[in-house]
């Protein structure tokens, strides 16, 4: 079923994720060459793949020509089974990029993972255990609560987009975790703006069009 996306003139396509037995709710949108799969925040917080910050990254992504996919983790929106604690989830994230790589043609090293706050801790576990992809990109990644030091052993580009007045985003955390990170990586900070980002869209959006552009520049079909 094809739905107008977030975007004018954007297409994108009700899809279903199958993961470990349960059916994951998604929406994507096809683009070419790249894709990228956005991971929403903590559903005990009302998160889910209507987030401002989700649509914001998502309409950026494929106004960038990318194909892309955003979903619901398990027992968000009409997604099947129970939310849990962050460890099911990263089977989400796994059966997310599989269902992307397969859906967009695309391969682990033309895709690129966007993770928003839980979204960003569960996603970049995820890719833990996943073969490398092109980069990654953690907004708000809430440092000052969960551990991100595993991060350092993820490869490829990285970009951190937060705000600078993000009480969950502990200054001295990020720069812990921007220290233990291999080059190439970039840390943005918004001033003004704060972990939700509310009335800030666009401006995220720009700098997220803005760094990830390059990304592909160097790739060969």
């Amino acid at each position: 079923m094809r739905e107008q996306g977030p975007e004018e003139g954007m297409e994108e396509e009700r899809v279903w994720i199958p993961s470990r037995g349960l059916l994951l709710e998604g929406r994507f949108c096809r683009g070419r060459g790249l894709a990228a799969l956005v991971c929403h925040p903590h559903p005990g917080y009302g998160g889910d793949m209507e987030n401002n910050v989700v649509m914001a990254a998502y309409g950026a992504l494929a106004k960038l020509g990318w194909s892309v996919l955003r979903f619901n983790f398990r027992g968000v929106g009409q997604s099947q089974g129970t939310c849990g604690d962050g460890e099911m989830e990263t089977l989400d994230v796994r059966a997310a990029v599989r269902f992307l790589g397969a859906r967009a043609g695309c391969a682990l090293s033309k895709t690129v993972l966007v993770g928003y706050s839980f979204g960003a801790w569960v996603g970049l576990r995820a890719l833990s255990e996943m073969e490398p992809m092109l980069g990654w990109v953690a907004i708000a990644p809430p440092a000052g609560i969960w551990d991100f030091s595993f991060a350092a052993a993820l490869a490829g580009r990285k970009l951190l987009l937060v705000g600078e007045e993000d009480p969950f985003c502990d200054p001295s955390k990020l720069e812990e975790l921007m220290r233990i990170l291999e080059e190439p990586k970039e840390v943005v900070a918004l001033p003004g703006v704060d972990h939700f980002f509310r009335g800030a869209e666009r401006r995220l959006a720009g700098e997220l069009e803005r760094a990830i552009s390059s990304w592909s520049c160097d790739l060969k079909d």
